[in-house]
């Protein structure tokens, strides 16, 4: 019993520090290199359905590189180019340093939060009024 503790202990403390996972990392590259290209295909679906053109402005987050403002001024097989409006440069980037392709502007999530708050706020200041004109004993 001590000793499958002890390997079980070994085993969570190499875990921890990589060693279990580097040795494991060898087995599990099909499956790194299938998740790779699902998010290779899904950026380039995601640049492909915005398509070409000034209108199409974009801000490209990339892995090791600093984000990418502007429009999609082409798209290639295998990367797409990004450019800048006010100064005319030109960034080709290749989809799988991409990470993320977002339009101009506040995500979806940040216009729901904003909506939702604005509806909380006068939701709390329609029962206050009721309850201020309802009760006479608080003076409004």
């Amino acid at each position: 019993m001590r000793a499958i503790s002890l390997l079980l202990i070994t085993i969570l403390a190499g875990n921890g520090f990589g060693l279990v996972g580097a040795a494991a990392g060898v087995a599990g590259t099909p499956q790194g290199q299938t998740q790779e290209r699902g998010q290779v295909d899904k950026i380039k679906g995601e640049v492909q359905m915005r398509g070409t053109g000034e209108k199409v402005r974009v801000r490209v987050t990339r892995a090791n590189a600093p984000e990418v403002n502007g429009y999609i001024s082409s798209i290639d097989e295998s990367s797409f180019t990004v450019t800048n409006k006010q100064t005319g440069q030109a960034t080709t980037i290749s989809y799988a340093d991409t990470r993320n392709v977002r339009g101009p502007g506040l995500s979806r999530g940040a216009k729901i939060g904003i909506g939702v708050g604005i509806g909380v706020v006068v939701t709390a200041a329609v029962i206050a009024v009721v309850a201020c004109h309802s009760a006479k004993v608080i003076k409004c």
